[in-house]
């Protein structure tokens, strides 16, 4: 038989199977390019529009995932699905890495500080417990409010020592509040706020010889679903105005820090920011010089807002001069925050 007559009858060679789509490798892919437009509407953003806030307040959650996906992706040989989860991967390791680490704190402190937002009068049983389980020497309140104010005048008397912000005087008016075991040794209100802030001061707490400059804190509230009469009614407006007023807020009191900072006090400033590790407020003071003690001693999360196990850590003690030593989170009782405690030390 001729050559080329064999090769034209010879069957023909198998194809290869089409290789077929994993739909984990896609649904890898999917949370990569989702996760990162998410961060690029973060930094593009800030906090001034309710979407870019929201979503980095709740970063934590939405960027749990990401180290898991990122395994499954190499497991699975996707290439393209490693390299889209690749930045959120990178982010997640900044904001829950730490948790991750050995224990970093511990050792004997000087001071202990504890920051409760008790929601008005719901969380009166919170500060109860608060204060008898972990005896703070300095309690840092917000939102406390003339009927609180009222009902704790006679309790506590281990803390004798209180400033009360200003109040309206309506039962429902709130302010912080600044409790001690030492005695006070002045009050200086913070000037320079931006419009629509809620007021501060800085307090001055003699502690074991020495004084501590500390501020209870409460960042202007944002006004996520606030429509019409609502924006009126919030003291720093709508979103993208509350947004410029938190920053203000952080900036001012990053100058306050600093001031006293080198006047060669150590500060001690504690609060309900509205704000958690990816919004600007918070990334404006601890740019600032501020440490964030739940970030240089924190074993877990400590997701202070909304119902358990919580949506964002929003509640947060930054300290100059002191060295962190250890970071708890407590019971929140009827509050929307938890309760935080820190414990601080003199530098060596």
């Amino acid at each position: 038989m001729h050559p080329t007559a064999a090769a034209a009858t010879a069957p023909p060679a198998p194809s290869r199977p089409a290789r077929r789509r994993s739909p984990l490798r896609a649904l890898v892919t999917a949370y990569g390019v989702a996760a990162t437009a998410a961060l690029v509407l973060v930094v593009a953003l800030g906090d001034r529009t309710a979407l870019s806030y929201a979503v980095a307040l709740s970063a934590f959650w939405w960027l749990l995932p990401a180290p898991v996906l990122l395994l499954a992706a190499l497991v699975l040989r996707g290439r393209r699905a490693a390299v889209a989860v690749l930045t959120p991967t990178v982010a997640a390791a900044w904001l829950l890495g730490p948790y991750a680490l050995p224990w970093r704190g511990g050792g004997e402190h000087d001071l202990r500080v504890a920051v409760y937002n008790t929601s008005g009068p719901r969380g009166v049983a919170g500060l109860r417990a608060l204060l008898a389980a972990w005896e703070p020497d300095v309690v840092l309140l917000q939102e406390v409010t003339t009927r609180t104010a009222r009902e704790l005048a006679g309790e506590f008397p281990d803390y004798p020592h209180r400033r009360l912000g200003r109040l309206s005087g309506d039962e429902w008016s709130d302010a912080s509040a600044v409790w001690s075991r030492t005695p006070l040794a002045g009050v200086v209100p913070v000037d320079g706020l931006p419009a629509g802030a809620r007021p501060a001061e800085v307090v001055t707490v003699a502690v074991g010889g020495r004084e501590v400059d500390v501020v209870s804190l409460h960042l202007a509230s944002p006004c996520l679903t606030c429509a019409g009469e609502q924006v009126e009614r919030n003291p720093a407006g709508g979103t993208a105005a509350a947004a410029r007023t938190r920053v203000a807020e952080a900036e001012r009191l990053v100058e306050v820090a600093r001031e006293r900072r080198a006047a060669g006090r150590a500060v001690v400033l504690g609060g309900d920011l509205n704000s958690s590790d990816l919004n600007q407020p918070l990334r404006v003071l601890t740019g600032g010089g501020l440490v964030d003690v739940h970030r240089a001693v924190g074993d877990r999360p400590q997701l202070t807002r909304g119902p358990g196990p919580g949506a964002a850590r929003v509640d947060v003690v930054l300290v100059a001069g002191l060295e962190p030593v250890a970071d708890a989170e407590g019971w929140r009782g009827a509050s929307d925050h938890s309760p935080v405690v820190a414990d601080l030390a003199w530098p060596t």
